[in-house]
């Protein structure tokens, strides 16, 4: 038989699949891949690569010679189930057809998020424009999903092909290394952009810095030449009897001297090109 029911229903399914069984997928305490004498569990998390706010939901399979069960613990995972399972007259078989529908887009939807990293890593190169932060960040997470989703896979696909029990047969170990290979090069593929997001979000984190040590480098430059006009403002600010005050050209002796400061900084500036 195969079938995909909710886990709730299990027991209702008792003539398939032995009481001790039922009892012990009751408990929760099936792992990712655990191989019987005469049957196999399978538990993994299915991740919607494609929107990250969808949360995963983990799927359930039992598989013997005779029986193969997709137990789905709510209504998005029987969803899931329903739409990417195939019947087929050899279990192992519609079980490979299931996760090969799976792997489905996951390519075209790796090498789109690889575009997008390219072209935020052009506007990096252009500037920290409003909102690249949040973008990065987003992408960031979509990569890590995606790379957590198929390294699970991996791992599971390498238990299934060590074959403890002898359920498989050599057919069936073929599409199942294939399925292997074909999650080594997603979760390879899902590394790599995690590597690229990362060096991105580095340059981001550098140009950052970058446009700050500018911003401080105005603020120095304003300061430098302001600071010696304080000076001489406070000087002659003072309530003091100084000669300059009853020369009839104190005022723009003050005036050239500000006038001078300025130019002489600018000079200096420009002679430590400081401008750049």
């Amino acid at each position: 038989m195969q079938k995909v029911i909710y886990t709730n229903q299990i027991q209702e399914y008792s003539k398939y699949i032995d009481q001790a069984v039922i009892d012990y997928i009751a408990e929760g305490q099936t792992e990712t891949y655990e191989s019987f004498d005469s049957f196999h569990l399978i538990a993994f998390d299915w991740y919607d690569i494609e929107d990250n706010t969808v949360p995963p939901t983990q799927i359930l399979i039992y598989f013997d010679k005779d029986d193969l069960f997709f137990m789905c613990e709510n209504e998005t995972t029987y969803r899931i189930v329903t739409k990417n399972f195939s019947t087929d007259p050899s279990n192992e078989h519609s079980l490979y057809l299931f996760f090969r529908n799976l792997f489905k887009g996951g390519i075209a939807q790796l090498e789109r998020i690889e575009g997008v990293v390219s072209l935020l890593d052009d506007d990096v190169m252009d500037g920290t424009e409003d909102g690249l932060r949040e973008k990065l960040i987003s992408l960031r997470k979509d990569i890590l999903r995606a790379k957590k989703y198929y390294q699970q896979l991996r791992l599971l696909f390498e238990d299934i092909c060590d074959n403890d029990n002898n359920l498989f047969t050599k057919d069936g170990l073929t599409d199942f290394e294939i399925l292997r290979n074909r999650a080594v090069r997603l979760s390879t593929q899902a590394m790599e952009l995690k590597d690229y997001i990362f060096q991105v979000f580095g340059s981001y984190q550098t140009q950052i810095g970058l446009e700050q040590n500018n911003l401080m480098k105005i603020f120095t430059l304003v300061t430098s030449i302001f600071m010696p006009l304080t000076l001489i403002a406070g000087w002659y600010g003072m309530n003091l009897q100084m000669p300059e005050f009853k020369w009839k050209y104190g005022y723009i002796f003050v005036a050239g001297i500000s006038v001078l400061v300025c130019i002489i900084w600018i000079l200096i500036f420009k002679k430590k090109k400081w401008y750049t």
